[in-house]
C-alpha cells in the first residue's frame, strides 16, 4: 500500500496539513459564517414566532374573558326572564284561582241557600205532619179534640227548648 511507504510518508503529511489548512480556512471564512447566519436567522424567526404566539395568547385570553362576560350576562338575563315569567305565571294562576274560588264560593252559597230552603220547607212539612199525628194520637187516646193552634204552640215550645 502506497500510504505506508516511508518514502512517500513526508509528502503525504505535508499535503495533509495543506488540505487541512485550506479546509480550515474555507470553513472559517465561508461555511461557519453561513451556519452562524442561518442560526441567527432561525433564532430571530423563533423569537418572532414566540412573540407572535404570546400576542395571540394574550388576544385569545382577552376574547375568552369577553366571551365569559357575555356568557355570564346572558345567563343573568335568562335567569331574570325566567324569574319574571315565573312571577307572571304565578300571578296569572293566582288570578284564575281567585276567580274559580269566587265562583265556587258563589255556587256553595247558592247551594247552601237552596239546602237551607229545602230544610225549612221540610221542617214546615214535618211540623204539619207532627201536628196531624199529635192531633190523631190525642184524639184516639183521649177521645178529645185539641185545637190546631194548641198543638202548633206546643211544637214551637218543644223546638225552642231543643235549640
Amino acid at each position: 500500500m502506497p500510504q505506508f511507504d516511508l518514502a512517500l510518508f513526508s509528502p503525504q503529511i505535508i499535503w495533509l496539513a495543506i488540505a487541512f489548512g485550506i479546509l480550515w480556512i474555507l470553513m472559517a471564512r465561508i461555511g461557519l459564517p453561513r451556519v452562524e447566519r442561518t442560526m441567527v436567522e432561525r433564532s430571530q424567526q423563533i423569537e418572532n414566532d414566540l412573540d407572535s404566539a404570546r400576542d395571540m395568547k394574550k388576544e385569545a385570553d382577552e376574547l375568552t374573558a369577553r366571551y365569559e362576560a357575555s356568557l355570564a350576562e346572558a345567563r343573568a338575563k335568562s335567569a331574570a326572564i325566567s324569574e319574571r315569567t315565573k312571577v307572571e305565571i304565578r300571578a296569572h294562576s293566582d288570578k284564575i284561582l281567585g276567580e274559580v274560588e269566587a265562583r265556587l264560593d258563589t255556587k256553595i252559597a247558592e247551594s247552601q241557600a237552596a239546602i237551607d230552603k229545602d230544610i225549612a220547607d221540610a221542617l214546615k212539612d214535618v211540623d204539619a205532619i207532627a201536628a196531624d199525628i199529635a192531633a190523631t194520637v190525642i184524639t184516639r187516646l183521649t177521645d178529645d179534640e185539641v185545637s190546631e193552634k194548641t198543638i202548633k204552640d206546643t211544637i214551637a215550645h218543644i223546638r225552642s227548648e231543643a235549640a
